[in-house]
């Protein structure tokens, strides 16, 4: 504890430390709406009752729990706490249930990574419903750490070096970075606070818990202030990026040309005047303004693009992620968005409950239960119905890829995607604009094209959602 708070308690100083770092860090202001992320650890009960004593703020807050299904009583049993929780601290609170061990194995993802997607889902979906500000997050200090050293063994450059920033682009507040797991504890202790423990957090199958119980704990051998160094580090690299970035995004509104938001084009001699680590981060921004994210591009993807103006080749090509290609047209490296292939984005979008969901190519999904009778036989082409017991949440969707098949509605075969749509005459360039609509593997409904037999709805008094394909 710094000399200064002799005499105070934990409580005080955390209190104090969290109100200056949402001043500095401009996170948030008083009578704002809040979705607090809570699983029910020391972390998550600590932030929400910090949340609740800040003096002058009056937040409105909302407490988001996800189950994941994943440990059978004990994730019951979380889920109660955090009930409890939210009413002893007069808080409202929403809950969603998610197999997620289902999810990731539907999806070929990894639990951590699967787990990550529902909830990032969850909480934004509460954003809307609450039209909330923003979503906090309980990321604390030791976090900050354990991420820094996982970034430096995958291979990293100065942003992802950089940590975990007070408040992403996704709008996720973290107020607790320069706050340790231990300062947390004494906090909770010194107010009688109850917490869940997760015992997954001592699994070393994943990297994060290798490196929490394993790594960090070998390197305070060589330096007892490790934990800090690395939090310190990342908040000096994070100003230096930001500063760079700052240079960059300068640099290609300097020398960068638009056409109509589909494609940017740079002069090869005047790209080349820009030092390395300018190149690299304008193309990064090239391919953000196109894509609207980085997913799936990586350090080599844009050192290719980097190398295209020493091409021999005077129209050179490269293919991207998400649909952007890159090319030197002679005196001219250009970047351009392939409306054919844009919609190969790289995460599906989830859909956990009822409530908008835009589309990364465009468009949305609208998802609301209905509470009138319904005339199926009436339904336009843009609108499909459902009976939630037959089809549950969550859903998700992505575009077409080949080799998709639907079973038809009326039919019991499954036919292919791409065969539909060659009887229905849909232009190609069409065709990965069009949302599909799956629950689990199953293929339930080809926006504006095709319903499955997943449609039917036999039972007298369903549960009826209804989702609407806004182009």
């Amino acid at each position: 504890m710094p000399p200064g708070w002799q005499g105070v308690t934990i409580v005080a100083e955390l209190v104090s430390r969290v109100v200056r770092t949402i001043r500095e860090q401009q996170l948030f202001s008083p009578g704002y709406t809040l979705i607090v992320a809570l699983s029910g650890g020391a972390d998550s009960t600590a932030l929400l009752d910090l949340l609740g004593r800040l003096p002058g703020f009056d937040l409105r807050l909302v407490a988001a729990h996800l189950n994941h299904c994943l440990r059978g009583a004990e994730s019951d049993g979380d889920e109660e706490f955090c009930r409890r929780l939210a009413y002893d601290h007069g808080v409202p609170i929403e809950i969603l249930r998610v197999d997620v061990k289902q999810f990731a194995a539907t999806d070929g993802l990894n639990l951590e990574d699967a787990g990550r997607r529902a909830r990032i889902a969850f909480l934004e979906q509460m954003r809307k419903k609450y039209c909330a500000t923003a979503i906090v997050t309980a990321h604390h200090g030791d976090d900050q750490a354990e991420t820094v050293l996982m970034r430096l063994l995958r291979g990293s450059g100065m942003t992802g070096l950089s940590g975990m920033r007070y408040c992403n682009r996704r709008g996720h507040i973290r107020p607790l970075l320069d706050v340790t797991r231990s300062e947390i504890e004494r906090y909770l202790a010194e107010l009688g606070l109850a917490w869940r423990e997760d015992a997954s957090n001592r699994d070393l199958d994943f990297l994060r818990n290798r490196i929490r119980h394993e790594l960090l704990p070998l390197l305070e051998q060589y330096n007892p202030a490790i934990r800090h160094t690395l939090t310190a580090t990342a908040a000096l690299l994070s100003d230096e990026n930001t500063l760079l970035d700052s240079l960059a995004e300068q640099a290609f509104e300097a020398c960068w040309r638009s056409s109509h938001d589909s494609s940017w084009g740079c002069g090869i001699a005047e790209f080349k005047e820009h030092p390395p680590a300018l190149q690299r981060r304008m193309l990064r921004h090239a391919c953000l303004r196109l894509a609207g994210n980085l997913e799936g591009f990586t350090h080599g993807h844009i050192e290719s693009i980097r190398q295209l103006p020493d091409s021999p080749r005077p129209n050179a090509r490269l293919s991207l992620p998400q649909g952007i290609g890159a090319m030197r047209e002679y005196d001219r490296i250009v970047l351009r968005l392939n409306p054919r292939e844009a919609a190969v984005i790289a995460e599906d979008v989830i859909i956990p409950a009822s409530g908008s969901y835009r589309l990364p190519w465009g468009g949305s999904l609208e998802v609301a239960t209905c509470s009138a009778p319904i005339d199926f036989n009436q339904l336009p082409a843009d609108v499909a119905c459902f009976d939630i017991s037959r089809t549950p949440f969550p859903w998700r969707v992505r575009c077409f890829r080949a080799g998709d098949r639907i079973v038809p509605f009326g039919m019991t075969g499954r036919k292919k995607v791409k065969d539909v749509f060659i009887d229905r005459k849909i232009p190609l360039a069409d065709r990965r604009r069009i949302p599909l609509l799956f629950c689990g593997n199953e293929l339930i409904w080809i926006a504006g094209v095709c319903a499955s037999e997943s449609c039917r709805i036999d039972d007298v008094e369903p549960v009826v959602v209804k989702v609407e394909w806004h182009k």
